[in-house]
C-alpha cells in the first residue's frame, strides 16, 4: 500500500526536476501522472475481477511483478514517452494490488478484529504521503530523481518476495470458475449505494486536497514545503486513527460510518472557517486524517462483506470510483475555488460529506451484514 500510494503521490513534487533532465516542460512530465490514473481506473475495471478467480494472494504476487517493471522502467526512462509508458504499465499493476490488498486485509482479519487488521493495512498510505510528499524532493536532490523510482522498485521487489514466503488463509471455496465481468457486481444488494458511499468521500478529499498546495502558497504566501507539511500531518493523522479502530470495533457499520462522516463534515467547515490561517489548519488536518481513515476503513468492510466470491470485482469497481473522483474533483471543485477560494471548496467537501452521512442514516437498503456485525 505505502509503495503504490508513494507513487501516486511522487511524480508532482519532482516533476521540475524531472522536466529539466529530460529537456521538456513540466507539463508533459505530468502526462505520467494522468497515464498512471488512467491505467489504474482501466485495471481496476478489466483486469482485478481475475483475483475472484486465481486468489487475492496470487494476484497481488502478479501485480507486484508487473510494478517492478513499470518502476524500473521509469527510473531509467530516457525520454518522456518511456516515462509515460512506464507510469502507465505502473498504473494497470496498481489497478490489480490495490483491490486485492484490501481483500487480504479482509482474509486475514480475526474474527472480531476486521476494522483493526484493514486499518493496520490503510496505515501504508501514512508512510506514502509522509515518505512520498516530503522524502521524494529530497531524494531527487540529493541522488537524482531516477533514485526515486529505483527505490520504489526496489522496495516492490522485496515485497514480492515476502509474499512468496506468506501462507495466507484458504479461502478457494469461494473462487470463481471465471472472472465475472466488472460491472455484473453492480446487480448486488447494496453495492450502489457502498459505491456512492465511497463517491462521496473521495469527491469530499480530492476536491479539497487538489486546492490544499495552491491555496497555500499563491493565497497565505507560503513556500511549497509548507504545503508539505500539511500533507504530512493529514498523513500523520491517518496513521494515529489506526490506534483507535478497536474502538471502533464495538460499533455497527452503520454507526461507524455516522461518525466517521459526521466527523468530516464538522472538520471540513473548521477548515473552511480557518481556511486564512496556515496554522489552524495544519492542525486540523490532523484530525482531518483520522476521520478520513475512520470513514475509508469502513467504506471498506462495508463492500467486502458484500459477497465474497466477488471481492475482487467489487474493489476493482471501488477502484475505478475512488480514482475517477481524481478527475471529478479537479473538474467540479475548480469554479468554486476560482470564486470562492479554498473556502468555497471547503464548503463543498463538507455537503459530499454530509450526503454520506445522510446515505448512512437512510432506514431502508443500507446491507447489515451479520457477518461483519
Amino acid at each position: 500500500m505505502a509503495v503504490i500510494g508513494a507513487n501516486s503521490l511522487v511524480l508532482p513534487p519532482i516533476a521540475p526536476a524531472v522536466a529539466a533532465d529530460l529537456s521538456t516542460d513540466v507539463a508533459k512530465i505530468l502526462q505520467a501522472a494522468a497515464a498512471y490514473g488512467g491505467g489504474t481506473a482501466l485495471s481496476a475495471l478489466l483486469l482485478a475481477p481475475r483475483a475472484d478467480v486465481i486468489g487475492a494472494a496470487r494476484a497481488l504476487r502478479s501485480a507486484c511483478a508487473v510494478l517492478i517493471v513499470a518502476l524500473t522502467l521509469s527510473a531509467f526512462a530516457p525520454t518522456v514517452g518511456l516515462l509515460i509508458l512506464g507510469q502507465a504499465l505502473a498504473g494497470l499493476g496498481a489497478g490489480v494490488a490495490l483491490p486485492t490488498i484490501y481483500v487480504l486485509a479482509v482474509q486475514i482479519a480475526p474474527a472480531g478484529r476486521t476494522k483493526q487488521t484493514i486499518g493496520f493495512v490503510l496505515s501504508g498510505w501514512t508512510f506514502s504521503l509522509i515518505g512520498g510528499v516530503t522524502l521524494s524532493a529530497m531524494i531527487a536532490d540529493m541522488g537524482g530523481w531516477q533514485m526515486v523510482y529505483g527505490l520504489m522498485a526496489a522496495l516492490t521487489a522485496a515485497v514480492w518476495l515476502l509474499l512468496s514466503r506468506c501462507s495466507f488463509p484458504d479461502v478457494q471455496d469461494h473462487h470463481a470458475e471465471r472472472a465475472a465481468s466488472p460491472f455484473s457486481a453492480l446487480r448486488l444488494p447494496g453495492i450502489l449505494r457502498g459505491l456512492f458511499s465511497n463517491a462521496m468521500l473521495m469527491l469530499a478529499f480530492n476536491g479539497a486536497y487538489l486546492y490544499l498546495g495552491s491555496h497555500i502558497v499563491h493565497n497565505l504566501e507560503r513556500s511549497t514545503s509548507s504545503a508539505g507539511i500539511l500533507t504530512m500531518f493529514y498523513g500523520i493523522g491517518f496513521g494515529l486513527a489506526s490506534l483507535l479502530n478497536r474502538h471502533l470495533e464495538k460499533l455497527s457499520l452503520r454507526a461507524a460510518g455516522v461518525f466517521a462522516f459526521a466527523g468530516l463534515s464538522v472538520t471540513y467547515l473548521l477548515m473552511d472557517h480557518w481556511a486564512k490561517d496556515y496554522v489552524a489548519l495544519v492542525s486540523i488536518a490532523l484530525v482531518w486524517g483520522m476521520f478520513q481513515h475512520f470513514a475509508l476503513n469502513m467504506v471498506v468492510e462495508r463492500l467486502t462483506s458484500l459477497d465474497p466470491g466477488r471481492r475482487g470485482a467489487i474493489m476493482g469497481l471501488n477502484s475505478a470510483v475512488s480514482y475517477a473522483t481524481v478527475v471529478g474533483g479537479a473538474f467540479l471543485f475548480r469554479v468554486p475555488f476560482e470564486y470562492g477560494g479554498l473556502a468555497a471548496c471547503l464548503a463543498f467537501s463538507a455537503l459530499f460529506a454530509v450526503f454520506a452521512c445522510a446515505e448512512t442514516l437512510w432506514p431502508r437498503g443500507f446491507r447489515t451484514y451479520s457477518a461483519a456485525e
